[in-house]
């Protein structure tokens, strides 16, 4: 890569790592973007905010001191996200001190893992309407089982499927299913108006039934084992196949012209000597 080239892509990624404020040609400030290569989502960081913004939907910025006050402060805690419960409470519940959080830190430590989904929907009495409003993912609903909420999930996502493609295939001008069906001949019938037949309609319109055309083959005798059996080569080794064929229609007596004849050749052989 050339310098002018190499110079030109550290100038685009620079620019896609620093905001500007520019007036005209004057950059008047310049801030580099942080980003952190480290980071990665966690699930019981994300727990930890959903329980905010259930307390921020019920009753605002600040959790009021009330008999199940308490139950907020465990499905925060058992959420295990390292957050230091006394700090979070000075923000969400003000009013806890170290007699309320303490307890509920040490038996927080014992588990291993932080609650279920349905488990701290239980505990807040989390609706899946409230749950749907928040568009709470680490959350369930104490009104509707995991598999119901599954299969729920699922229908939706077809129906948004079904609703992308409508709006793909509206753009493309093509007809809608119920558009199809009302102009389709089945729904009209203009052969009634016709006061034909539906069978003579298709055919006046060269779209009848289409001729299918079935060819069969004859009956033929299966040859037998003895017929086709292999020749037997006779005891001196040559071959009398075609001896026997050509003796094959002759029956069990030869014709009297060659009864009693010699071999070809034996009278010569006299006559000279």
């Amino acid at each position: 890569m050339s310098k002018t080239a190499s110079d030109a892509l550290e100038r685009h990624y620079r620019a896609r790592r620093t905001r500007k404020i520019v007036i005209g040609r004057c950059v008047l400030a310049e801030m580099s973007e942080r980003r952190r290569s480290d980071w990665k989502p966690s699930l019981e960081l994300m727990r930890l905010r959903e329980i905010e913004a259930i307390i921020f939907h019920r009753h605002g910025s600040i959790l009021p001191e009330t008999d199940d006050a308490d139950l907020y402060i465990e499905a925060a805690a058992f959420a295990q996200s390292d957050q230091n419960m006394i700090d979070w409470c000075r923000k969400w519940a003000p009013w806890a001190g170290e007699e309320i959080v303490g307890p509920i830190v040490e038996q927080a430590k014992k588990r291993s893992r932080m609650m279920r989904a349905d488990g701290v929907a239980g505990l807040l009495r989390v609706t899946m309407k409230e749950r749907d409003d928040l568009d709470l993912k680490t959350i369930g609903a104490c009104d509707m089982a995991k598999g119901d909420r599954l299969a729920l999930a699922k229908e939706r996502k077809r129906a948004r499927d079904r609703k992308r493609m409508q709006k793909k295939r509206s753009g493309k001008s093509r007809k809608d299913r119920q558009t199809y069906e009302a102009e389709s001949a089945e729904t009209l019938k203009p052969w009634e108006a016709e006061g034909i037949s539906r069978r003579t309609w298709y055919r006046r319109r060269g779209t009848s039934v289409s001729r299918v055309d079935i060819y069969t083959i004859g009956d033929i005798p299966v040859p037998t084992a003895e017929k086709y059996a292999p020749p037997v080569p006779s005891a001196s080794g040559q071959n009398t196949d075609g001896a026997a064929d050509r003796c094959a229609g002759l029956g069990d007596h030869p014709p009297a012209g060659r009864q009693g004849a010699e071999p070809h050749g034996s009278g010569d052989n006299e006559a000279a000597a």
